[in-house]
This record gives C-alpha cells, sequence and structure tokens, in this order.
C-alpha cells in the first residue's frame, strides 16, 4: 500500500507544494491536503501547476473536503479531478470524542439529511470520476457507515478509514476495519495512548507504533482487501480527546449495543491503559512556544515513517 503524508499532522500551515516535497524527502508515494487552505486558489491553472508537480514526483493526492452538504461537494469534487485524484475526503459532523451530547435528539435526522446530500452527490463523483470517501471523524460508529453507505448504494461514496479515531467511538480498530472493507478508499494512520480519566478514557497524540494501534496486524488484513489503497500519516490531534463512556448521559444519542461487542475495546484498553497520572498533554496543551510544538511535530512524523518502513508498510 502506497503511503503518503497528510496536512493535519501539522499545527503548522503547509502549503500543498511543500507537502509534496515533504513526502519525497522521506521517501513516501503521496500528499493528502485540503485544497481550499493549500492551494491560493482553485483557477484551473493552480491545480493544473499542482496536478504536474505531483505527477513529476510520482505522488499520489487526496483532496480533503469538509462537512457533508451541497456547496461543499459540488466545488470540490471537480476540483479533485482537476488535480488528477479520485479521492476526496469528507465528514459528517464536528463531533469529538465520541460525544453526541450536544446532538442531542439530531444525530438519526443528521445521518438523513447527510444521506441524501450523498445520494446526490453521487451522482456528480461518477460523471468525475471521483470516489467520495466518508471519514469516520470521531463520530460515527461502524454500524453508522455501514447503514449510510447499504443506503446509498453507490461505488463513488465510499470510507476513508481513520485507525485511530475508533477508538473515540468504542469500537476496536480490527472490527470497525472488518465490517466496513468492501467500501475502504483511503487510510488515515493515525495512533493514540489512551489515560483513564474517572469518566472514561483520553486518547493522547503520539507517534505511530507508540500507542494502541495494532499497525502490522490491522495493515496485513486491509492490504489482503486493498493491496492499492492510498494512506496518509496523520497524526493525532494536538488536544486530547475525551470519551466519557461512564457518564450517565453519554450514550443517549447511541443505539442500545450488546456489552459483548465493547469486549474487544475494552480488552485493548485494560492491555494498554497508561498508569493515571501520567502527563498526555501536547507543547500545544502546554502553551509551550512555537518553536517547541515544531521540533515535536517533526520529531512525531519522523518517527512515524521510520515506524512504517521498518514494519515495511512505506
Amino acid at each position: 500500500m502506497p503511503a503518503g503524508v497528510c496536512a493535519y499532522s501539522f499545527n503548522t500551515g503547509y502549503d500543498a507544494f511543500q507537502l509534496m516535497d515533504m513526502a519525497v524527502k522521506y521517501g513516501l508515494k503521496g500528499a493528502e491536503f485540503p485544497p481550499d487552505d493549500c492551494l491560493s486558489d482553485l483557477k484551473p491553472d493552480t491545480l493544473q501547476k499542482a496536478r504536474e508537480y505531483a505527477q513529476e514526483r510520482g505522488l499520489f493526492l487526496v483532496a480533503d473536503g469538509g462537512k457533508v452538504e451541497p456547496e461543499m461537494l459540488g466545488r470540490l469534487i471537480p476540483t479533485a479531478r482537476a488535480l488528477g485524484t479520485d479521492t476526496l475526503r469528507v465528514i459528517l459532523s464536528g463531533i469529538l470524542g465520541g460525544d453526541r451530547r450536544p446532538m442531542a435528539g439530531k444525530w438519526d435526522e443528521h445521518l438523513k439529511y447527510c444521506l441524501g446530500v450523498l445520494r446526490e452527490a453521487a451522482r456528480i463523483a461518477e460523471a468525475h470520476g471521483v470516489t467520495i470517501a466518508v471519514e469516520n471523524h470521531s463520530d460515527a460508529t461502524s454500524r453508522d457507515l455501514l447503514r449510510l453507505l447499504e443506503q446509498i448504494g453507490s461505488d463513488n461514496v465510499g470510507i476513508n478509514l481513520d485507525v485511530g479515531n475508533v477508538l473515540a467511538v468504542c469500537e476496536d480498530p480490527f472490527g470497525y476495519a472488518d465490517r466496513l472493507m468492501p467500501y475502504l478508499k483511503n487510510i488515515h494512520l493515525k495512533d493514540y495512548t489512551l489515560h483513564p480519566s474517572d469518566e472514561g478514557y483520553r486518547m493522547a497524540r503520539c507517534a505511530l507504533g507508540k500507542g494502541v494501534v495494532d499497525f502490522p496486524g490491522l495493515l496485513s488484513r486491509i492490504d489482503t482487501h486493498h493491496p492499492d489503497i492510498t494512506k496518509t500519516i496523520e497524526l493525532g490531534a494536538l488536544y486530547a480527546r475525551h470519551v466519557r463512556l461512564l457518564a450517565d448521559d453519554y450514550w443517549s444519542e447511541y443505539p442500545v449495543r450488546p456489552v459483548t461487542e465493547m469486549l474487544p475495546l475494552l480488552r485493548l484498553f485494560w492491555k494498554n491503559a497508561r498508569p493515571r497520572g501520567e502527563d498526555w498533554r501536547t507543547p500545544k496543551e502546554k502553551e509551550e512556544s512555537i518553536e517547541t510544538l515544531l521540533a515535536y511535530e517533526t520529531r512525531e512524523f519522523e518517527e512515524s515513517v521510520a515506524y512504517l518502513k521498518k514494519i515495511g508498510a512505506a
């Protein structure tokens, strides 16, 4: 599977060309970025320049969009095609840490809205030869996404699997990937350490291989079904995600889940949970200098690249 770099690994704003140069420097094969943020504009000349820059260096590209809505999809599907990529990654919501309480009574309604928008957008995507890859952005369970894709029924809508974000909805990476395996279009390589709290656990950013995700096993399983799927290093957020699964009302927007379905996640947690009191904070959370943050991001990225090469995944 070819591996690349994702813009969201960094707090500092690298543009598309800097990200592509970074991919070449570290021996990676692609770059993923939001065109709106990483290109000066979306004019044809600019898109062609970025496309040719990638082609000359033998790099794949993945375009990132925002929350599912008609204007964004109508604008960025043709943009993705002009960039020379057949993948546009999108998200369903801004929920973090699996906490749906801010959308109390509205989650199912929101999924129905996304279903309608994606059904319409699938026709545009098909016309442009682009696949819309919906990410599990700390909000959707594997069954949410499976139901969504089965109802859309289009080969031009699939899944951007973030292997770390599955922990935010109390699922394990293997079970999540297995349920959605036929629909995978792009992979975000992300790892987290897990830190117990009185309400559940915090997911803290770390370099790949330093957290709880079994990358050799997981990537081997994915590779069996999708040997050419693109994947990018997308290191975790600079603020820990707090999964408050022990709060009384945390599950109010989730369907009833048998406890046996929780066992893989619970085993993973009990095996890997860090000691209470261990500092999980990033330099951003500690309000340290920008120089310290830059060094931290670079170090984690370099460690992640070295780890992927060590396990034969890059």
